[in-house]
């Protein structure tokens, strides 16, 4: 495999300080990239900033709350200032919190449809007219296995979230492809990061014993799927929503 897929590229990540987004980060600097890290969780995102430091991996940290279209703006904005140009988002920042449908509050409800979906369309929004300019792009939506079929082990309200997100690939996908920018979205399932702490051993246990490859996901197995659709190899893929469960849901 190349090591140079991204020399000269621009990526920005959001939700980056921790779990598939800063294993993104460095996975991409490891082949040229310029990252861009940004995280609402300023103590992570200093640890972050200074491990990538510590490696010498030239990079950006910006603190972003990607519920705030003014944040989100002056995110990319920093970005450009400092390297002239974005070829790549992910937008990788989420929450996703434990509740039954009736003990959802309004103020989750709401922070969920902000943060997972209204953070991923001001990004996309903020970067386009910069894409379309370089006639270049490489958009990744961090989705869900729950935006397609349903979830029932956290808050509805994550599920429909991530649904979104299928939908809006389409949307980007059929009106940037003409620009030169592709936009895709993947969709994991049982992969271990903070957001899944709510998982018990013997959980996920029984998650893994019901995965046909045996095991549960990890973040580089993420990592890898996410810096394929950001290359130039995958050009010519567009719109598409890629699984990436160990096979526990095929379509």
């Amino acid at each position: 495999m190349r090591k140079d897929r991204f020399t000269g590229k621009v990526a920005i990540i959001t939700g980056s300080a921790q779990g598939i987004g800063f294993q993104l980060a460095r996975d991409m600097a490891g082949e040229g990239a310029k990252v861009v890290i940004s995280d609402v969780d300023e103590s992570s995102l200093k640890e972050a900033d200074d491990a990538l430091a510590e490696a010498g991996i030239a990079h950006l940290a910006v603190r972003c709350d990607v519920s705030s279209r003014p944040e989100v703006d002056a995110l990319v904005n920093k970005t450009v200032e400092a390297y002239g140009r974005v070829d790549i988002l992910v937008n990788n920042a989420g929450i996703l919190k434990n509740f039954p449908i009736e003990e959802t509050t309004d103020a989750l409800i709401d922070a969920t449809i902000d943060i997972n979906v209204k953070g991923a369309l001001y990004a996309i929004r903020a970067v386009t007219p910069i894409m379309k300019k370089q006639k270049y792009g490489r958009i990744i939506n961090v989705s869900s296995i729950c935006g397609k079929m349903g979830d029932h082990s956290t808050t509805f309200a994550y599920g429909a979230s991530k649904g979104a997100l299928l939908s809006a690939t389409r949307s980007v996908a059929y009106n940037l492809g003409p620009f030169g920018i592709t936009c895709n979205s993947i969709a994991p399932h049982a992969v271990m990061t903070k957001l899944m702490a709510y998982w018990d051993e013997g959980r996920r246990e029984d998650a893994a014993a019901k995965i046909p490859v045996r095991r549960l996901g990890t973040v580089e197995d993420i990592s890898n799927l996410m810096m394929f659709l950001a290359s130039d190899e995958a050009g010519f893929i567009n719109g598409e929503n890629v699984n990436i469960n160990g096979g526990y849901y095929m379509d």
